[in-house]
């Protein structure tokens, strides 16, 4: 008597087992040619622009008018706002009162008096996080940037014209703060501050990291990483004879090159 309801048993689960086995039969990926390290690192770097030059100036333009750029090469601004460190604050406080008869007349003095005094130091200046651009790269910066008509100021001169401004001959100018004059400087002289440093595994992948920030109101207009190279379809190439026959290779970019499309990008991300 088991044996027919098995036989059924079979046969109604035996359809419904064969769809589910259809079902999740696996897919087959589509076959993807080897990539070699060069271009599997390079997958994986940073982007660089999209846009054409002559779109990106022209926006650039068209959105900003002959902004002022102060650029600080291979450095971002630091955190202290003073050159001095503040130890330690004393106040002394002192009060009094005298009342007595002056012809006929109740007469009240009362008087109070304080002061304060704070001990300071000043601390020591501050390292140069790096060397400077190359001469190459800045100009390639500066010259792309004059196209898209802005103004690259050098926050070196700006700082030096802010501080014979000041100069009263008093001895507190003998020995001004060099961060509050800094930034006074920037904030008169440029309306954007770029900051330009090395980007993350520079050594291995060269790449820059990119911060904009506006001196009106500290905004942050844009962060990114990039290459520093020009797209895909706009790099020149050579072909180099190794063991395993002639291969095509990238061009060295040239340092102005590289300058001309951070600034390029820079533009590119601003507009945005």
């Amino acid at each position: 008597m088991k044996a027919p309801g098995l036989l059924a048993l079979v046969l109604i689960s035996g359809p419904a087992l064969a769809a589910s086995d259809h079902d999740a039969a696996p897919m087959m990926a589509p076959a993807q040619a080897p990539l070699t390290e060069e271009a599997y690192r390079e997958g994986q770097g940073p982007e660089g622009r999209q846009g054409q030059p002559e779109a990106i100036l022209a926006a650039f333009r068209q959105r900003f008018d002959a902004p002022r750029i102060a650029v600080l090469w291979n450095r971002a601004l630091p955190d202290r706002v003073s050159d001095w460190y503040g130890h330690y604050r004393a106040s002394l406080g002192q009060s009094a009162s005298i009342s007595g008869q002056a012809n006929g007349e109740t007469v009240d003095l009362k008087g109070r008096a304080s002061a304060g005094a704070q001990a300071e130091t000043r601390g020591p200046r501050p390292a140069v996080t790096g060397p400077g651009a190359a001469f190459e790269l800045q100009d390639g910066l500066i010259s792309a940037f004059q196209e898209g008509g802005a103004r690259v100021i050098d926050q070196s001169l700006a700082q030096r014209l802010t501080d014979n401004a000041l100069e009263d001959g008093t001895f507190s100018r003998l020995s001004p703060d060099r961060a509050r004059l800094e930034m006074r400087a920037l904030a008169e002289h440029a309306d954007y501050v770029l900051e330009l440093t090395a980007g993350p595994r520079f050594e291995d992948q060269p790449s820059y990291r990119v911060r904009v920030l506006a001196t009106d109101n500290a905004r942050v207009l844009t962060t990114f990483v990039t290459s520093g190279r020009p797209p895909e379809e706009q790099r020149d190439y050579q072909w180099v004879a190794t063991a395993n026959g002639y291969q095509k290779r990238d061009k060295p970019l040239a340092l102005a090159e590289v300058g001309r499309e951070l600034a390029l990008r820079t533009m590119e991300k601003m507009n945005k």
